[in-house]
């Protein structure tokens, strides 16, 4: 069997594959101004983004504590990273983390 017309095929097939993917990503975007929303499952929970200028938000939602992949029991802690504060709030069923960096505009 000849390797030519094999790995054309799977030229064709990675292309294919990629482009699809880009159009798949694209409900990402609200504007072009950086600003974003984003709303999807992971397993049996719900995880929603959102980010706009120095501020991105993630809350994930999970029935009954089911699926979950944060420590047990509440609780909450700030830190900074870098020029970012970085808020964390969890509890049984719900995690949020809450980052707000200063932009160029405060510098």
């Amino acid at each position: 069997m000849k390797v030519g017309p094999l790995l054309g095929m799977f030229l064709v097939l990675a292309a294919v594959g990629a482009t699809a993917g880009d159009a798949l990503a694209d409900h990402r975007r609200d504007r072009g101004d950086g600003d974003w929303a984003d709303e999807y499952r992971d397993g049996p929970c719900r995880v929603r983004e959102v980010s706009n200028d120095g501020y991105y938000r993630k809350v994930i939602k999970c029935p009954h504590g089911r699926g979950k992949t944060w420590r047990r029991g509440e609780w909450h802690r700030d830190f900074r990273d870098g020029p970012c504060r970085v808020s964390i709030d969890a509890s049984r069923e719900v995690y949020r983390k809450e980052v707000r960096c200063r932009g160029r505009d405060y510098d």
